[in-house]
């Protein structure tokens, strides 16, 4: 079985929106007479958009009838219908996923782009998305090393770190190239609110309407570039630094190589030399300065610097190439129900077994009336006892419900959970039991229609930061 399916990703970042379509193969790796073991075996890249400056009203405005033309063009230009695209994601990006109608944009656009093209947002994925489209997974996977992955954009710098291709940590920070910008004339147009109180600290004289000195930009891109070069040395970090992160702080982080992808890396493996203002304003913000910085700073600490497989379009080729992923070969679902989308996942507690506990009645509660996935990890290699135990847990958390019973689990026993529940629900109820895929708490899931014996995944997190 051999089945090739079309994936859009779309990226709108403070400083650009892109789009890329992928051509997704999905094959049985397995014998003529063993279990089937559909995995997927290429991902090609059959069309880049030009890469446009995001559309805004405001600085807290998204143009959306902008943002739908621009996709709507490139897909005529690509000759793709919507019709045709199986699978993909729409992300929203660094400063941008903060403007007040992020999440309405994302919701309109998700219906726009076809069947089955999930939106998501959240810093976290966005960290590990753009060090997939980078090439630092694979990277780290081929040479079994540790890999951190900055990823500078206009408004944040996302970072996650592999372990032989492994995600270990991910995490963002605000720091990107359009924290500062400028019009033709040299003057501040826009300083973010983010920075105000570092620039403070510094004691710097930038304030709007003002044409700054460039070596007073200069020591703040310095500061931004010693920041990411303390966080790769592991070192402590003070409060101004720490205010900063976005979310969640980073974990202890300790590596031998690094890449660096966004736009604000097209200068890091430059050797151009940034000291005038008619360089500067042609890019309208201070990226130019801060690549300038990041490389001197990489350089002098001696740093293992890879060059990236991708760099202004890390992004974009992640979420278009890297957000899908397909159940185990081995499931049981109800054909009828799929596809289905932005179920909430509800990750059930475990005991020293990997037997669900009893919590399963409370948490599903809070969710009256609508579908959710329950998910867990289980033991890996479960009794007859250990699998009705599991399947009489969820049923009598369900038994007061008419929605379709939807499990997630990462070990690889759903055909037989599955099986079980089919047995005792007969045609009461719907069932949808898959597995190999991990995911979270606050979690979302779409499943897609079936490919052969597998369904097509999505997990993303639905989360807009302030």
């Amino acid at each position: 079985m051999k089945e090739e399916i079309l994936s859009v990703g779309i990226d709108i970042g403070t400083t650009t929106t892109q789009l890329i379509f992928s051509k997704i193969t999905v094959n049985n790796i397995a014998g003529p007479f063993s279990i089937p073991n559909v995995k997927i075996t290429d991902k090609k890249i059959i069309y880049k958009s030009k890469i446009y400056f995001t559309p805004l009203f405001s600085s807290g405005k998204i143009n959306l009838e902008e943002i739908k033309k621009i996709i709507d063009n490139e897909y005529k230009k690509a000759c793709i219908a919507k019709e045709d695209v199986a699978t993909g994601a729409i992300i929203i990006t660094g400063e941008t996923a903060r403007k007040e109608n992020a999440e309405q944009v994302l919701s309109a656009l998700s219906e726009f782009s076809g069947d089955f093209v999930v939106a998501t947002a959240g810093v976290d994925l966005e960290s590990i998305l753009a060090g997939y489209g980078s090439g630092a997974a694979e990277f780290s996977k081929n040479t079994a090393s540790k890999v951190i992955n900055f990823d500078i954009g206009g408004g944040t710098t996302n970072t996650v770190l592999f372990e032989a291709g492994e995600v270990v940590d991910a995490f963002a920070l605000d720091i990107g190239g359009r924290l500062i910008k400028f019009d033709k004339d040299c003057k501040i147009t826009y300083i973010s609110e983010k920075i105000l109180a570092l620039i403070k600290n510094l004691k710097l004289n930038l304030k709007i309407g003002y044409v700054p000195q460039i070596h007073q930009l200069k020591i703040l891109t310095n500061v931004f570039a010693d920041i990411l070069v303390k966080i790769a040395k592991n070192e402590e970090l003070n409060k101004d630094i720490e205010e900063l992160f976005i979310g969640h702080k980073n974990k202890k982080l300790k590596a031998e190589n690094f890449m660096l992808s966004g736009g604000v890396s097209e200068f890091v493996y430059s050797d151009k030399i940034i000291n005038q203002w008619k360089q500067i304003v042609q890019y309208g913000d201070i990226g130019p300065l801060l690549g300038c910085s990041i490389r001197d700073n990489f350089k002098k600490n001696r740093f293992k610097i890879s060059e990236p497989k991708e760099k202004i379009r890390a992004t974009v080729i992640g979420v278009g190439s890297y957000s899908m992923d397909i159940s185990g070969s081995t499931v049981v679902f109800d054909n009828e129900i799929l596809q289905m989308k932005n179920i909430p996942i509800i990750k059930l507690s475990e005991d020293s077994r990997g037997i669900i506990n009893d919590d399963i009645i409370n948490k599903i509660n809070l969710y009256e009336g609508l579908n959710v996935a329950l998910a867990f990890k289980g033991p890996k290699s479960p009794s007859y006892e250990d699998i009705k135990i599991i399947a009489e847990s969820i049923l009598d958390a369900v038994k007061n419900r008419n929605n379709p019973v939807i499990i997630i689990i990462e070990n690889d026993f759903a055909k037989a959970l599955g099986q079980r529940i089919k047995n005792i629900l007969k045609d009461s109820k719907k069932l949808i039991c898959i597995d190999g895929i991990k995911v979270e708490n606050g979690d979302y899931v779409d499943i897609g229609k079936p490919i052969s014996s597998v369904v097509p995944v999505v997990i993303k997190t639905l989360i807009f930061k302030n």
